[in-house]
C-alpha cells in the first residue's frame, strides 16, 4: 500500500491516495478530500433540503461519517460517487426529520485535525453582488439541473468529474448543462428587465460569466444531440 503523500503533496494527488492516507490516519489526506469536495457536498445537501444551513450541517456530518466508513469503500478510485451517495441519504433522514448526528470523541478529533471541515462557509460568500442573481435563478430549476451547473458553473469541475461523482453518464451531465443553461438564461433575461423597462444592473455581470465559463469550457459542455438526458 502506497504511503501518504506528503503535505505539499495534497493539492496535486489523486482522490485515492488521499483515501489511502486517511486510512492510515492521516488526516492532513482526509482534509484535502474536504476541500475537494466541500462545496459539491453542501449542494448535494441544499438540494434536498432546501436550506443552506441546514445543508452545511449534513456536508459536515457526511464527512464525518465517510471517515468513519472509509474501511467500507471497496473501490478506493470511486471515493467521489460513494460520497455523493453518503450526502443524499443522510440528508433525506434528516429532511425526515430523524435525530441529528451527535458529535463523538473521534469526530471532534477529527475536525480538530481537519480546518477545512471543521470551517461552517459563510452563505454570503457564494452570494456576492456580481452572482446573486444567478444563484437566485438557479434556485428555481429542478435538481439535475441545478446542481449540474452548480458543480460545473461555481466549482468549476470537469463534465468528467461531474459524470463520476453523480454516477451518470458524461452524455447525461452534458445534456443537464445544456438544457439547464438554457433555463437559466431565460431566468435571467427575464430578470434583466422591469415592467417599467429598467434593467437589473447585477444580472448583465452575472450573464456574461456563464458565457465566460462557456467559452473557457469550449465543446467540453455541449450535449451529444444522439442521446437525451436524464
Amino acid at each position: 500500500m502506497d504511503s501518504p503523500p506528503a503535505r505539499q503533496d495534497l493539492a496535486g494527488a489523486e482522490d485515492e491516495r488521499l483515501v489511502v492516507g486517511a486510512l492510515l490516519g492521516h488526516l492532513p489526506a482526509f482534509d484535502e478530500l474536504v476541500r475537494r469536495y466541500r462545496r459539491a457536498v453542501t449542494a448535494v445537501a441544499e438540494s434536498v433540503l432546501d436550506s443552506r444551513e441546514a445543508a452545511e450541517d449534513v456536508a459536515q456530518e457526511a464527512f464525518l461519517l465517510a471517515f468513519k466508513a472509509l474501511p467500507q469503500l471497496a473501490d478506493l478510485t470511486r471515493f467521489g460517487p460513494w460520497l455523493y451517495a453518503i450526502t443524499r441519504h443522510r440528508a433525506r433522514r434528516v429532511a425526515a426529520r430523524e435525530q441529528r448526528h451527535e458529535l463523538t470523541e473521534l469526530d471532534s478529533l477529527i475536525l480538530e485535525h481537519s480546518p477545512a471541515l471543521a470551517e461552517q462557509p459563510a452563505a454570503a460568500l457564494l452570494r456576492a453582488a456580481d452572482t446573486a442573481p444567478v444563484l437566485q435563478a438557479l434556485d428555481g430549476l429542478p435538481e439535475p439541473y441545478r446542481l449540474a451547473l452548480r458543480l460545473f458553473y461555481l466549482d468549476e469541475w470537469p463534465v468528467g468529474r461531474i459524470a463520476d461523482f453523480l454516477s451518470v453518464p458524461v452524455t447525461t451531465v452534458k445534456w443537464r448543462l445544456h438544457a439547464g443553461r438554457e433555463k437559466l438564461r431565460r431566468e435571467l433575461a427575464e430578470d434583466q428587465g422591469e415592467p417599467d423597462g429598467r434593467r437589473d444592473e447585477g444580472a448583465a455581470p452575472a450573464a456574461g460569466a456563464v458565457a465566460a465559463r462557456d467559452r473557457a469550457a469550449g465543446a467540453g459542455c455541449q450535449p451529444d444531440r444522439q442521446h437525451g438526458g436524464r
